[in-house]
This record gives structure tokens, sequence and C-alpha cells, in this order.
């Protein structure tokens, strides 16, 4: 109100006399959707006509046709580009004694195993969601005239591995590098595998 409406004069603020005789009943307190629409010059048409739903007609692909485009056109390996965490460098275990051994010598020298190297995780800023999958799917598709009308979704997608919080797996989304595999489900046909 201040910065726009009041120094281009479309509204004035109310004055302490101009409130005592305003009564509350004659006050309109609706919002006017048709306050600051434009209308073609001369149209006297109301703006209902121009608020109406214009039914597109589009031709879809079927279900064997969408998956066989989906095959053919979205590569077998997917790429995401995340910035890796850095993780503070474990500290190494203790070895685990197994038992007693006689050395050379004729001693008992106890025998010590080695500890089993956990696998690396490296976790990542911002998770890869079956969204950005599908947004990514959906960008190799439009080059295509006929891959363009293939209609997917985040609901389409489901991630093979089991989830995992530990290792940075959930559901629907990727928070650790590494390769996965994921299935792409087409309506009507079996589904697709893609890592």
């Amino acid at each position: 109100m201040r910065n726009i409406y009041y120094p281009q004069r479309k509204a004035e603020y109310v004055t302490a006399a101009q409130m005592r005789t305003i009564n509350p009943k004659d006050v309109l307190t609706e919002r006017d959707f048709n306050f600051g629409v434009e209308r073609p010059k001369g149209d006297t048409t109301q703006l209902e006509d121009y608020d109406k739903v214009v039914d597109v007609k589009m031709k879809l692909l079927t279900p064997k046709r969408a998956s066989e485009l989906v095959e053919v056109l979205v590569p077998p390996e997917m790429v995401f580009y995340r910035v890796p965490i850095a993780a503070p460098e474990p500290e190494p275990e203790p070895p685990e004694p197994l038992g007693n051994s006689i050395n050379a010598i004729g001693g008992v020298v106890p025998v010590q195993r080695a500890p089993e190297p956990k696998p690396l995780i490296t976790r990542i800023f911002g998770s890869v969601t079956t969204a950005d999958i599908v947004e990514s799917i959906k960008a190799v598709l439009a080059e295509d005239e006929e891959g363009a009308r293939v209609v997917l979704g985040p609901e389409d997608i489901r991630i093979v591995e089991e989830a995992n919080e530990e290792r940075g797996i959930e559901e629907d989304r990727l928070k650790v590098l590494g390769n996965y595999e994921v299935e792409i489900r087409v309506k009507g046909v079996g589904p697709l595998r893609r890592t």
C-alpha cells in the first residue's frame, strides 16, 4: 500500500474522522477477483467467460510404445553430480586377540586378527530423489517428439536397494555416493531397470 498504491493514487489512507463515519455493515470485505484484470478495449463480456477451462486433447502413447521409448532413449546409466561431505577419518580399532600361539623360541605369543575394514560411506549435500531421477528421464525423453508424450512421475520410480538409514538409502532418496539401481515403471508394462 505505502510503496505502490498510495504513490500512484490508487488508494488512500482512512483518516480518523472517516473511521468514525464508516458503518461496518456498509464495508465490502470480499476480495474483488476482477480488480486489475485487463480486458481488450470495447469488450463488454463478463469476466467469467475468460475463466472457462479449455479442453485440450492430447494423443497419449500406448503403454507398450511408451515402454519401448523409455528403453531405447534412456541411457543405461544416469549420473547425478552432488558435493560430497568431508567425513572425519575413523580411528583404527585395536585388533581382537584370537588366542595363543607358540613361537620358535618356545614362548607363547598371543595371536591377533586385524579388524575388517568397514565400507567407506561418503554422504552428499542434497540427496538424489525420485523426482530428480524423473526430471532427468523427462529431459532425455523431451529430445524426441514421441518421447515427450511419455507420462512419468516420481511415483513411477523405485529404488531397488532396500531402505537402510545407516547406508543413506531411503524409500525415495539417496544420501550417499555410489551406484544404485532404479526401476522405471511405465503404466501398463513391467518395470525397466537403470543404474
